[in-house]
């Protein structure tokens, strides 16, 4: 074959695509890589939006949209995409009020859209531009604060896997063939994805999400020993209907509790309950916070908060690990540990509770009448639980929804109030006891319209009607099982019985933080309100005048504890002051390692290209041609073996003209040097070094930015002058 048939097809192969050369069960193969992030979010739905069963709808989506790219071409695709919007939306966490949908259709847009643009751009020219559109998905992971739960974590670093995987297998640096990693890449393959995980997870963990602090435990701290408490209640609402309505189990002692007018509404809270799926309601399966150390609330924090304390022991009546608490809760006391999630506000014991004695400090919302009524629903900007619903209202529901918003106008506190009162009314009545033969109240969509429609319900039913109607109009509710100790006013320890238990909902309002209502025919019956509200500032009670500080001459015993208390004081905050910043530790180390690799690498390249500049003077010539044959294979486009310096060399094939240029007018500058009857000076080592570096400069230029960054990242192995991809490997002479 002639010099110009060898040059034009080289250039043929040059102009070739990657795309070109992918057969169709690789182009599968990267369809189903570029798709594993959108997918590995979309598995994790279930968990993010806790307890909804529309989780579950967009795996499949996700599915479809892959397939139908991939398959039939993005145009098609972006059909697919539409559909998938469409079902996003109709049954999406977001809720159904106007404000609301917005979201349900950017979780479903960015998951299915960043599916589709994934699978176009896999098939395009630069098939490396699949990673975009999931990078920007695990930036927006962590962004909107999902990752602020172990599930969260590994969701995130499980996606950055997918990511480092997806990079490998269409990245440059694999040459002509786009689905192979090459040889050296096969060892850095776990080294990264390791790295990619380890990193993200301690990102997302460390990170705190828009909704307060995490749920769970964060494993890179001491602050809170790991635990998965579980509440132990198969299903609290029968047992609160049977508290009820049963006779028999109405004179159940639950637990004792300080009361009296001093205590100030103290209405303790057995469970709440925010995420509802349209079959049962849910509460949040761990608790990662211990109960001496709650952090204040962010996003239901009240403008102003009157403090007070009380006791609570638990009777061997009481099932599960749940304990009764008022609500706000600042801090638990107890011999047994306990852990707490701030969002819902429920305390669970580690060990039974049966038996122990609870000291909790908690506070109480405090506001003006005219912030009352100003108050508008505390929204999260994540996939909040508290505002989820299955589906559209219809039936009774949507026809209370209409009239209601007729009555009361777009005034939040109106609408609240108007439906509290609206199923009070004495056209609804409560479900006697032997309904419970019958089975457990139905707590799905046509449950509830049922009640509403025949005017007979349990209070959880009432209480539900309540709360998903508000949501619909895109205010946060949740159900509380508690204890309104409508009779506690004597101060002194009172003893809760069962027939005392209550179902009310609850509403997050903006300065408020979560405020009861009591919408049911029960409550009417009882005499209780319609709805709780928060203290005035007039209904505080006066401050005590403070106690005169101790002093050394009241007593040994006295100084003996302030003593104890400083030094306990004074461990706490040392220990604070040396725990670990994790968050910025291990992103710091992660950074040094990989400077310390670049230095690694830069200095073994420096050593080795010193070794082959040093002996004597023809080993100085054959090191510049080992020099231009090391960089040459490092760029995928090596010399063969048989190739050596001569003075009529032919040009090299399967290369760039302008390195062939470069490679030939080494040989032959090399040739005379190696082959000569005397040793080469100076000046000859010089020229070879000379052509050697010509030959680098014509490989940067060929390849561009994707060698360059090979030479920073791998290191240079003098045993091998041809490329992994030739499939030998020869060691160098001695």
């Amino acid at each position: 074959m002639s010099t110009s048939t060898r040059t034009r097809a080289a250039r043929a192969r040059a102009q070739e695509t990657p795309t070109s050369e992918i057969t169709p069960g690789q182009r599968w193969g990267v369809a189903v890589v570029a798709a594993l992030p959108a997918l590995l979010v979309a598995l994790a739905m279930p968990l993010v939006v806790e307890g909804t069963l529309s989780g579950f709808v967009y795996a499949p989506l996700v599915i479809i949209v892959a397939a139908v790219t991939a398959g039939l071409g993005p145009w098609i695709g972006l059909g697919a995409v539409a559909f998938g919007m469409g079902v996003g939306i109709a049954v999406g966490p977001g809720g159904y009020a106007p404000s609301t949908l917005l979201l349900s259709a950017g979780l479903a847009g960015s998951l299915l859209i960043g599916t589709w643009a994934g699978q176009a751009l896999a098939r395009g020219r630069m098939a490396i531009a699949a990673a975009i559109p999931s990078i920007a998905l695990v930036t927006g992971v962590l962004s909107t604060g999902v990752t602020g739960s172990l599930e969260g974590g590994v969701l995130a670093a499980f996606t950055t896997l997918s990511i480092t995987l997806l990079l490998i297998l269409l990245g440059p640096w694999n040459g002509i063939d786009p689905v192979r990693p090459a040889r050296w890449a096969e060892v850095l393959v776990v080294v990264a994805m390791a790295l990619a995980s380890l990193v993200t997870y301690a990102v997302s963990i460390s990170a705190e999400g828009l909704t307060g602090s995490a749920r769970t435990t964060n494993v890179f701290s001491r602050e809170v020993e790991q635990s998965r408490t579980e509440g132990g209640v198969p299903d609290p609402f029968l047992i609160a209907a049977r508290w009820q309505v049963d006779p028999a189990e109405q004179g159940r002692v639950l637990f004792a509790i300080a009361t009296g007018p001093e205590i100030l509404r103290n209405r303790p809270t057995w469970a709440t309950f925010a995420s509802y799926n349209g079959i049962s309601w849910v509460a949040p399966p761990t608790y990662g916070v211990a109960g001496d150390q709650i952090p204040p609330p962010e996003l239901d924090a009240t403008t102003e908060t009157y403090e007070a304390g009380t006791r609570v022991t638990v009777g061997v009546g009481l099932p599960g690990q749940w304990v009764p608490v008022p609500q706000r809760v600042d801090q638990v006391l107890s011999p047994v540990a306990t852990r707490a999630d701030p969002e819902a506000g429920i305390i669970a014991a580690v060990s039974s509770p049966i038996d122990q004695a609870f000291d909790i400090r908690y506070s109480l919302a405090v506001a003006e009448p005219d912030q009352v009524r100003e108050a508008g629903p505390a929204l999260s900007g994540d996939l909040d639980p508290a505002i989820a619903i299955p589906g559209p209202l219809g039936g009774p529901m949507a026809s209370l929804a209409e009239t209601v918003q007729a009555e009361a106008g777009d005034s939040t506190w109106k609408r609240l109030v108007a439906l509290s009162e609206l199923l009070r009314s004495p056209s609804l009545t409560a479900a006697p006891a032997q309904a419970l033969a019958v089975g457990p109240p139905d707590r799905s969509y046509e449950g509830l319209n049922n009640v509403l429609a025949t005017g007979v319900g349990f209070q959880e039913q009432y209480a539900a009607i309540w709360a998903v109607i508000a949501r619909s109009w895109g205010i946060p509710t949740r159900l509380v099982i508690g204890f309104p100790l409508d009779d506690a006013t004597a101060p002194g320890v009172a003893t809760v019985t069962s027939g005392q238990v209550s179902v009310w909902p609850e509403a997050r309002l903006e300065g408020l933080g979560w405020v009861a209502f009591q919408p049911s025919p029960q409550d009417r019956d009882l005499g209780r309100p319609a709805v709780v509200k928060p203290l005035t500032p007039e209904e505080l009670p006066a401050e005590p005048e403070p106690e005169p500080e101790p002093t050394a001459t009241d007593g040994s015993g006295d100084g003996s504890q302030d003593g104890n208390a400083d030094q306990q004081g004074s461990n706490a905050s040392e220990e604070q002051s040396t725990q670990v910043p994790w968050a910025i530790v291990i992103p710091a180390a992660v950074v040094l390692l990989g400077i310390a690799w670049l230095v690694y690498v830069a200095l073994r390249r420096r050593r080795i290209r010193a070794g082959l500049r040093s002996g004597t003077p023809r080993e100085q010539v054959l090191g510049a041609w080992t020099w231009a044959r090391l960089m040459l294979a490092e760029a995928w486009i090596p010399l063969p073996m048989s190739y050596a310096p001569a003075a009529d060399v032919d040009r090299p094939e399967d290369m760039p003209d302008a390195v062939a240029d470069t490679v030939v007018a080494l040989a032959h500058r090399s040739a005379p040097a190696l082959y000569g009857p005397i040793d080469p000076d100076e000046a000859m080592i010089d020229d070879a070094w000379h052509a050697s570096a010509d030959v680098q400069r014509s490989v940067r230029t060929a390849t561009g930015w994707r060698t360059v960054v090979r030479r920073l990242v791998v290191p240079l192995d003098v045993r091998n002058v041809a490329a992994p991809r030739r499939l030998t490997r020869t060691r160098l002479p001695a």
